[in-house]
C-alpha cells in the first residue's frame, strides 16, 4: 500500500533553520546515549522526538480497537517531530502519515524520519486538524492523541470522520482538565457521526529513565543554542496530566 497523497500541497521550500538545528541535537545526543543504553522499542530517539511526558507504552492502548497491520495506513493529526508516528509504525507495522500546521515541524520530523531510515513507512505533510488536505475515505486508522483544547474539535471530528474509511476506528487521548468535558466531547463525536463512542480513564506512568536521561542531556547541549531550546522549551509548554481520557469510536460501515 502506497502512503497517501494530498489532494492539495501545501508545503512550501522555506527552510525551518531552528526546528532542523533542534532536530540535528536530537540526533546527536540519541546516538551518543544510545552507545551505552539502548533506546525502548520504537523510539530511536528516545522519545526526544516527542513532547509527551508519559511512557511509550501508553500509546498500546490506542491499538486495542481494530487490529492493525502492514494492511492499514493510519493519520496522526497533530504529528509534532514525528515520535508518536514512527513509534506506531514500529508497533503496528502499518504505514503511518504524519499531518502537522507548522512548516518547520514538518521539515524536522521528516529529517528525524531519513536518520530513524523509515522514509518508506512513514510520512509527514503540512496540514490542518479542521481542513486535513486528503480525500474522502484514505485512512484505515485515525489518531488524535494529546490535542490542544485551542482546536476546532467539532471540525477536527468530522474532518476524522470524512478521511477514515467505511468501518475505521478513530483513537483518540487528552489529559483530563477543567478543560475537558468528557461527555461533551463523546456527544460532538456521536453528533458528527461517529458510533460505538467509548471512553475509559487511566493512570499513565512516568517516561522509562532512558528518555529521561536523555532528555536530561538534551537540555544541557541546548542550553547555549537559544533559538532551539526556544523551540523545545515550546514543545514542553503543553498540559500534561498523569490522569488522561482514553477515546475509541468507528466510522460505520
Amino acid at each position: 500500500m502506497r502512503i497517501a497523497t494530498p489532494s492539495k500541497d501545501r508545503e512550501n521550500t522555506q527552510t525551518p533553520q531552528a526546528e532542523l538545528k533542534l532536530a540535528a541535537t536530537i540526533v546527536d545526543v540519541a546516538r551518543e546515549l544510545a552507545r551505552t543504553l539502548p533506546p525502548p522499542r520504537g523510539t530511536p530517539f528516545f522519545f526526544l522526538d516527542s513532547d509527551a511526558s508519559y511512557d511509550p507504552q501508553v500509546l498500546d492502548a490506542l491499538c486495542e480497537r481494530g487490529a492493525l497491520g502492514k494492511q492499514d495506513l493510519a493519520l496522526d493529526i497533530g504529528s509534532g517531530l514525528g515520535g508518536r508516528a514512527r513509534w506506531l509504525a514500529v508497533r503496528a507495522g502499518c504505514r503511518v502519515v504524519g499531518v502537522d500546521p507548522q512548516l518547520p515541524m514538518v521539515a524536522a520530523a521528516a529529517m528525524l524520519n531519513r536518520r530513524a531510515r523509515m522514509e518508506d513507512q512513514v510520512r509527514f505533510q503540512v496540514g490542518r486538524a479542521e481542513c486535513l488536505p486528503w480525500r474522502d475515505r484514505v485512512f484505515t486508522r485515525v489518531w488524535l492523541v494529546d490535542v490542544s483544547y485551542d482546536t476546532a474539535l467539532a471540525d477536527t471530528y468530522a474532518e476524522a470522520l470524512r478521511v477514515l474509511r467505511p468501518g475505521g476506528h478513530l483513537a483518540m487521548q487528552c489529559p483530563l482538565s477543567s478543560y475537558v468535558r468528557p461527555d461533551a466531547l463523546l456527544d460532538a463525536l456521536r453528533g458528527v457521526g461517529f458510533v460505538d463512542v467509548e471512553a475509559y480513564e487511566g493512570i499513565f506512568s512516568d517516561l522509562p529513565q532512558a528518555c529521561r536521561s536523555a532528555r536530561d542531556r538534551l537540555r544541557v547541549a541546548l542550553q547555549f543554542k537559544l533559538h532551539e531550546a526556544a523551540v523545545w522549551e515550546r514543545l514542553e509548554k503543553r498540559e500534561h496530566g498523569h490522569v488522561r481520557l482514553v477515546v475509541y469510536a468507528r466510522r460505520p460501515a
